[in-house]
């Protein structure tokens, strides 16, 4: 599991941005795109705001402009971009939320965009956190695209094998510029190497959109009540589910059954499970290594390496995505012996 702040640290640095955050609503026909070779502005009410890579691709998908070609031609002719901004700005004719922090854009949203920040979150969560004993925060990150904050409870565990525990809990993420709902997602802990593992969607989650009613103006947005009560609810319920030892119990019994399960050809099975799941070439290197060091020839070796790898990714958001890719490997495994069915692309022997 990759760790990057402490719990005390997001607060402390969610905390810090609030000052800077402001939120702006503006219809399409009365800003202005202007680029230079480097980066691209939004002129709002005469300021500029750079565009940062999310609010940009937001933008080029409402006017309709492919992103790639976007980020190509506007460092080579920035004011041929400018020309395509501006002309399909002024025929879009709608509000649009422009979130933005310090000197930047930060994202361009509907005008049904739900407010619920991470402050908000954390004022929700940690409390959660504190009374449900044995319960902690394991690991966090605040990146510019979401926050994450990962919980397991040192009450809840089961062995896999003798001295080899693990611990059940949660993962809680929210983005604040559209990149996704905050959702709360199972997750577990194997203790002997610290590898976390993000279990599937369906089995004990919850999710709460960030879209309400159309807001006409910015004290109309600012204005609409917070839904707290709400999502602690859904947090709260969520994690009841996670803890139930009926649900975790299940999980547990999945990787018993990939204990006994011997992978058929490691190296021409990483690569496969490589192509699969969107695993690079140097992510399969760490893998096998990992597979090798751990000398766990079964296929339950093979989904602990994969997690393993994600200690070593270059980013958070990538060390979650790892931790959910190893979780998808265990579950796609077992359900393909469970149906005999071509033993899971040739992985397992």
């Amino acid at each position: 599991m990759k760790t990057d702040l402490s719990i005390e640290q997001l607060v402390s640095k969610v905390n810090g941005l609030v000052p800077l955050k402001k939120d702006i609503l503006v219809n399409t026909d009365e800003i202005m795109v202007k680029s230079d070779e480097y980066n691209s502005f939004l002129n709002i009410n005469g300021r500029d705001y750079r565009l940062q890579e999310v609010a940009e691709k937001q933008l080029a998908s409402m006017c309709g402009i492919p992103y790639s070609y976007a980020s190509k031609i506007g460092r080579t002719f920035p004011s041929l971009l400018d020309d395509n901004y501006n002309t399909l700005l002024g025929t879009v004719k709608r509000n649009k939320l422009i979130r933005t922090i310090g000197g930047s854009a930060r994202a361009v949203l509907s005008d049904r965009y739900k407010k619920f920040e991470n402050e908000m979150v954390l004022a929700t969560l940690l409390p959660l956190v504190e009374n449900t004993k044995g319960l902690s925060v394991v690991s966090s990150s605040l990146t510019t695209e979401k926050m994450y904050v990962k919980v397991v409870s040192e009450r809840e565990r089961a062995e896999v094998k003798v001295g080899d525990l693990v611990s059940f809990g949660a993962v809680i993420t929210n983005s604040e510029i559209g990149l996704g709902s905050i959702t709360i997602n199972p997750f577990c802990l194997r203790l002997v190497c610290t590898n976390g593992m993000a279990l599937p969607s369906y089995i004990g989650s919850t999710r709460s959109i960030h879209l309400g009613k159309k807001f006409n103006t910015i004290d109309e947005y600012e204005g609409m009540p917070d839904d707290d009560e709400g999502v602690i609810k859904r947090i709260k319920n969520s994690l009841d589910s996670t803890l139930d030892p009926t649900f975790y119990m299940r999980i547990i019994e999945k990787m018993k059954a990939a204990r006994d399960v011997k992978v058929a050809d490691v190296h021409e099975s990483i690569e496969i499970i490589g192509k699969h799941y969107g695993i690079d070439e140097r992510e399969q290197s760490l893998i096998l290594m990992h597979y090798l060091q751990d000398k766990d020839e079964s296929f339950y070796g093979l989904v602990n390496s994969v997690t393993r790898a994600a200690s070593d990714a270059v980013t958070y958001t990538r060390a979650s995505e790892l931790e959910r890719i190893g979780s998808d490997l265990l579950h796609d495994g077992i359900a393909s012996m469970r149906k005999r069915s071509n033993k899971f692309f040739g992985v397992l022997a």
